[in-house]
């Protein structure tokens, strides 16, 4: 009787931090996300002059705490597992969606 209760146990405790596991990686893939798209702000209305958007993304990295390296690695590990990277880009289309909501808003 006490094996069967120490097995569940075992299995509730497995299923605790497995959740837990996914919880932060689904936080770390929102957070990059996030990440993505300021990226993509930064350097949008900077057709035509490369250098001023390269170092305004380069600008969004540092206070990040990441660089450009680092950036790409986390981007190819998204890529290597499908559903992150599908859970990346919904995120990345839910932000997109609410910024463009909110420019709506404001008005031109």
């Amino acid at each position: 009787m006490s094996r069967g209760i120490a097995g569940l146990l075992l299995c509730a405790l497995a299923v605790g931090v497995s959740g837990c596991k996914d919880a932060k990686r689904d936080a770390q893939t929102a957070e990059f996300a996030a990440l993505y798209v300021k990226l993509r702000m930064a350097a949008s209305g900077m057709e035509g002059q490369p250098e001023k958007a390269q170092e305004a993304r380069r600008e969004v990295l540092r206070a990040s705490g990441s660089d450009l390296v680092s950036y790409r690695k986390r981007l190819r590990d998204l890529q290597a597992d499908p559903d992150r990277w599908e859970a990346f880009w919904s995120r990345v289309q839910f932000l997109a969606d609410s910024l463009e909501k909110k420019a709506q808003k404001k008005g031109p």
